[in-house]
């Protein structure tokens, strides 16, 4: 990749480069937290001044000269969360142990790196060889149209969001949903009540209290994105575009800091297929391009879009107590409000399911059960409760048999149609 990018005279420069690059690149990744322990929301909540972290950081990098080229001093920018404590303490060390030149390659490597699926021909094909063929097994780069789409919406995801919806969301569908969405809402109210390891009131009140704060969003944001100052010159490159793009969402991000929550913004455009819980706003979400099939059908009868729909909306509230989402309160704070029996209870009923797991294999590799269990406790929880709002609903007792299937069955298999997947080995 330096080669084709011409960053330095010969191949011998380059793979001096790269070999310096992967090396200080090898150091600063050796500091930072796995995957599996990232999940601790406690372990990543580390609120600190700026002079604080310099002082942490034994002032070995200029964090207000850093801030104030991003756009913000450090009195607008206020406190910062500093994640990854020991990785950050880390990389500022080796400012002062690492050649400058290997630093000046590394920045510019991540310039490359990060603009390359939008540079010359041969660099897009090289980052498609390794990024998509080596490390993800996709056999084919995508047409450039579609490729050029794919940046169209992320450049302007709610403005192609509000068209999209303008034409393929029907509002019926949202009426729909929320009824799905409370009589699941129901169940897990009737679940929490009858949980028998859960000894104290105190924390059975919390968790109801919880489950009746959970905000609904369905379709699309109550306020869209204005990218009015969002400016191009007639004729400037795809890169000159992408700057633009870049600084836009740039300064939106550092506008909001230190600024009360932003309680009505999405994390995710209307026309994205997916759905989320947010912990620190205690809220489930629902785009409108999933209320399609086969998540969604406004044809099909209960048994169907419980077993799909209702999985989904089971599953995100099913996050709100996984192993991460339980440390979060109704408002959304981190907030300890287990008493120390039930949090002990509590984390051995999430062992069985972390051992179950260790114990699958795909193409003779051990899932993680650690890293895995937030999704694996919101699938199975979300199901459960899935199924148990569908025997709420009022016509479950008299639900014919269709295609010579039982309602419990068409449930499961709708369950199953859903998520279906091509994937390779890879």
């Amino acid at each position: 990749m330096l080669s084709l990018g011409n960053l330095f005279e010969n191949e011998e420069a380059a793979t001096a480069a790269a070999e310096g690059i992967y090396t200080l690149e090898l150091s600063i990744a050796d500091k930072h937290m796995t995957m599996t322990a990232q999940r601790d929301p406690l372990a990543i909540y580390n609120k600190m001044s700026i002079a604080d972290m310099s002082t942490l950081c034994a002032g070995k990098f200029d964090f207000d000269t850093y801030f104030q080229t991003l756009g913000k001093s450090v009195e607008e920018i206020g406190d910062i969360n500093l994640m990854t404590k020991e990785a950050v303490i880390h990389a500022t060390s080796l400012i002062e142990s690492t050649d400058p030149d290997t630093i000046v390659n590394y920045l510019k490597w991540q310039v490359m790196h990060e603009t390359a699926p939008y540079l010359s021909k041969d660099i897009v094909n090289e980052n498609f060889r390794f990024n998509g063929t080596v490390m993800s097994g996709t056999k084919e780069l995508l047409p450039r149209w579609k490729r050029a789409m794919s940046w169209t919406e992320k450049a302007l995801g709610d403005a192609i969001g509000k068209l999209y919806c303008a034409k393929y969301f029907d509002e019926a569908k949202k009426v729909k949903c929320l009824s799905i969405i409370e009589t699941v809402r129901k169940a897990l109210e009737e679940r929490l009540k009858e949980v028998d390891w859960m000894k104290a009131e105190t924390t059975r009140e919390s968790a109801l209290k919880k489950m009746a704060g959970f905000k609904v969003k369905i379709g699309y944001p109550d306020k869209w994105i204005d990218y009015s100052s969002m400016k191009f010159e007639e004729g400037s490159t795809i890169y000159t575009k992408l700057s633009v793009v870049g600084a836009f969402n740039h300064n939106r991000t550092m506008n909001d800091m230190n600024k009360p929550t932003d309680r009505v913004k999405w994390e995710m455009t209307p026309q994205t297929i997916n759905a989320y819980y947010h912990p620190s706003l205690n809220e489930v979400v629902f785009p409108a391009a999933i209320l399609q099939p086969p998540f969604f059908n406004m044809e099909a009868d209960d048994a169907v879009n419980y077993g799909s729909m209702g999985a989904i909306v089971g599953h995100e509230m099913t996050h709100g107590f996984d192993d991460q989402g339980r440390k979060y309160d109704h408002e959304g704070n981190m907030n300890d409000w287990w008493t120390e029996e039930d949090s002990v209870e509590y984390e051995k009923r999430v062992q069985v399911m972390v051992d179950q797991a260790n114990n699958f294999e795909v193409y003779g590799k051990c899932v993680q059960g650690k890293l895995t269990c937030g999704e694996n406790i919101a699938d199975l929880g979300g199901l459960r409760l899935a199924y148990r709002a569908f025997k709420l609903t009022p016509g479950f007792a008299t639900a014919p048999t269709i295609g010579g299937y039982t309602p419990t069955q068409r449930f499961f298999m709708a369950w199953g149609t859903a998520w279906r997947q091509n994937t390779t080995e890879t």
